[in-house]
């Protein structure tokens, strides 16, 4: 499931990387910088952040202290909501 997640987050990464060569063939220069650099500093900030998290989990949890792994969806949710669960332990030291 989670690699589903990466694999789409490098694919819409791909989608939005190749707007740029529509950009320039269209002669639509500005665009680059009005529409590409938002978008794919939004993707990458924010989902690329999620990928970073559940590659942390990979390798930090193993099969025998998996049930003791906190959930990366309610760390994403507590984000946008500025707050934090006090049943959901942190991934790694100051999060």
């Amino acid at each position: 499931m989670k690699m589903s997640v990466i694999l789409g987050i490098v694919h819409m990464c791909f989608g939005v990387t190749l707007s740029v060569f529509n950009y320039m063939h269209f002669r639509k220069r500005w665009f680059i910088l009005l529409v590409f650099v938002p978008e794919i500093l939004f993707l990458l900030c924010l989902f690329g952040y999620l990928v970073f998290l559940i590659i942390y989990k990979w390798i930090v949890y193993s099969a025998e202290n998996s049930k003791f792994a906190p959930s990366i969806l309610i760390h994403f949710i507590d984000m946008f909501l500025f707050t934090s669960s006090a049943g959901n332990a942190d991934l790694y030291n100051s999060q």
